[in-house]
């Protein structure tokens, strides 16, 4: 894949602070047939009002502050750089930020990917964003911007889908109920705790490869190695995640599901060889069922699922690359 650079001609000397905001949705239908009588979604804009408009979306446990979780690629002088581009993004539906979810960990209505796209649709003609340059989804951001595209038609130009296909794998969502099962059977507050732990180092289990672990602890004490390295994980997730929000989401994964033919823009699809979530296999009918005007970038790393959060020098030339036929002066 040739790499292009982008002509930066609006960019200004530093990019001005994010603008959030809570969109309100009232009497919001969601797929299953519920409605959020008095929902939210919180959003946030990065960026001049006038640049072109980039949505990013990540994981289920991103939310809108993608400087937070996406460092590597959004900032000053990154591929997705503020100063030039607009940045919009949401907290998800279902979630444990501040768009409506569960709330002390009680039950909530499932939500669908093409309910957050519905919401997204709605926070975009709310702020007069008539045109969208690109959408970028990650993980189940992928799975979202899908529905996106579908929705925006000839109102979007790039789709770039990462980690993600237009289906669950059975491997993923095998992998998915294993972990929920913990939970579901959980009686009481505290070892619905210790089983959100679980399910989470389960989930890393899943982002990662057995290359990447060999490499980093084969030679460790596992207490200290690569068993601590996901006790870390797992209390980290606990401490800022609900058990609820965890399966509203990781269900919404399970479901999600998309006729590929309805997505009109010019699209990248990148796949990592070694994502045991999503086999290469599975990116490549993706793109057979978009057609012509859908391209696959494969990237190989022992990272896995992860390696759009790891890789930042490959994924900054896939960004560029698949913006610069869009934004280019």
């Amino acid at each position: 894949m040739a790499v292009v650079q982008i002509k930066q001609t609006r960019q200004v000397e530093t990019s001005p602070e994010p603008e959030r905001g809570v969109l309100q949705l009232h009497g919001f239908n969601l797929a299953c047939g519920s409605q959020l009588t008095h929902g939210e979604l919180a959003w946030q804009s990065w960026g001049p009002h006038n640049a072109p408009v980039v949505i990013v979306l990540g994981g289920i446990s991103a939310g809108r502050d993608i400087g937070t979780w996406w460092s590597s690629q959004c900032g000053n002088g990154l591929a997705l750089d503020p100063s030039f581009l607009r940045l919009v993004s949401i907290d998800w539906i279902g979630g444990a930020d501040a768009s409506s979810g569960p709330r002390n960990d009680q039950e909530f209505a499932p939500v669908e990917s093409s309910d957050q796209a519905n919401a997204l649709l709605l926070l975009l003609n709310q702020l007069g964003i008539a045109q969208v340059e690109a959408v970028v989804g990650a993980s189940y951001g992928g799975c979202v911007a899908q529905h996106l595209a579908g929705l925006l038609g000839n109102r979007l130009k790039r789709l770039v889908v990462i980690g993600a296909a237009h289906r669950a794998s059975p491997w993923a969502l095998a992998l998915r109920t294993l972990q929920r099962a913990g939970i579901e059977s959980s009686t009481d507050r505290a070892s619905r705790v210790r089983a959100l732990e679980r399910a989470r180092q389960l989930a890393v289990l899943g982002y990662r490869t057995p290359t990447e672990l060999e490499s980093r602890f084969g030679e460790t004490d596992p207490a200290t190695g690569v068993l601590g390295w996901l006790s870390a994980h797992g209390e980290r997730f606990s401490a800022r995640f609900n058990a609820s929000s965890f399966l509203c989401l990781s269900r919404s994964l399970d479901h999600h599901e998309f006729d590929p033919s309805r997505i009109k823009a010019s699209t990248t699809v990148v796949a990592i060889a070694e994502d045991l979530l999503v086999p290469l296999s599975l990116a490549r009918e993706f793109v057979k069922r978009i057609g012509k005007h859908a391209e696959l970038a494969r990237i190989s790393s022992p990272y896995g699922h992860d390696a759009f959060l790891k890789e930042s020098g490959e994924f900054a030339c896939v960004l560029k690359y698949a913006l610069a036929a869009e934004i280019a002066a």
